[in-house]
């Protein structure tokens, strides 16, 4: 039996408690979940979080640990050396067996060499309608794509992400989902000062430094809710920078230059870069080139 830590960071999410549940469902039973929650709530705690010895929590009342990186790394201090590691959004739903076939992935590429493979892929969409929930399985594997905005890029080093269909034989992601990441026990710590936008990115570029490959699932395992304000009330959502938006702008701007410094310049620390590649490689890779802000190659 393996073990797998799911690490999950939630604001005010009705979802939360139904994400746990379907994990543990829809697993095969022969592995050993565990959870890491950071569940952030505004004003009231009316969400019930399962009282299961597998589930640990941290609270929060809002404004208090707000930003996504510091909710996410609040989640990660659960972590207690898990062979395997899995972080998703509060609002997910899995496949049957979705365990068995990310560990076999993350096998399947070991024997192929890769010692660190990072699973990842935009999920498949979930939503609601008449309280009813509606999965929409994909139409095949897919990989993560930039679409750039060439001055957004330049002047944030944040690029645009979407999910295309796969390229024949491509095994190898550029990017990564921050909503589907699986990969071998001890990944790389959160950094508490990433607020929300450049995250995928800031990730990406962290594993493809400290020695993790960015790899395509050979199939879908996972379901996302991508809420929208143009769907029935099910599919809405509290937003950190709707509920506090002076708090998240100051946020915003620290978690930006962040990103940006880091990236242009390759500076390698604790929450930063690591050592075992450098962001040049990580440039030459992607296409993008972080210390200049060109874009070199277009997908």
């Amino acid at each position: 039996m393996s073990s797998i830590f799911i690490q999950i960071a939630s604001y005010h999410d009705f979802e939360l408690p139904r994400t746990i549940r379907d994990a543990i469902d829809k697993s095969s039973g022969e592995n050993q979940i565990n959870f890491g929650v950071h569940h952030c709530y505004v004003n009231k705690d009316e969400i019930e979080i399962p009282n299961l010895d597998n589930v640990k929590c941290f609270r929060s009342q809002a404004p208090d640990n707000i930003g996504l990186g510091l909710s996410r790394l609040l989640a990660h201090n659960f972590y207690n050396g898990e062979d395997y590691y899995y972080q998703v959004d509060a609002h997910s739903r899995f496949v049957k067996n979705w365990d068995k076939k990310l560990i076999k992935d993350v096998r399947n590429y070991q024997a192929l060499g890769i010692e660190k493979p990072v699973i990842t892929a935009y999920p498949m969409i979930y939503n609601y309608s008449n309280k009813k929930i509606n999965l929409y399985p994909g139409g095949g594997v897919t990989e993560i794509s930039f679409h750039e905005n060439v001055q957004q890029f330049k002047a944030t080093r944040i690029p645009s992400q979407t999910a295309i269909t796969n390229r024949e034989n491509n095994i190898f992601a550029k990017t990564v989902s921050g909503g589907s990441i699986f990969t071998v026990g001890g990944f790389i710590k959160p950094n508490p000062d990433i607020a929300f936008y450049g995250e995928e990115i800031f990730i990406a570029a962290r594993a493809f430094t400290n020695g993790f490959d960015l790899m395509i699932p050979s199939e879908e395992t996972l379901y996302h809710l991508y809420y929208s304000d143009n769907l029935d009330p099910s599919n809405h959502r509290r937003l950190i920078w709707k509920d506090y938006p002076e708090q998240f702008d100051v946020l915003d701007k620290k978690s930006k230059n962040i990103i940006y410094n880091t990236l242009s310049q390759g500076l390698v620390g604790e929450g930063l870069l690591g050592e075992e590649r450098t962001i040049k490689e990580y440039s030459d890779f992607t296409g993008l080139d972080f210390h200049t802000g060109k874009v070199t190659i277009d997908d």
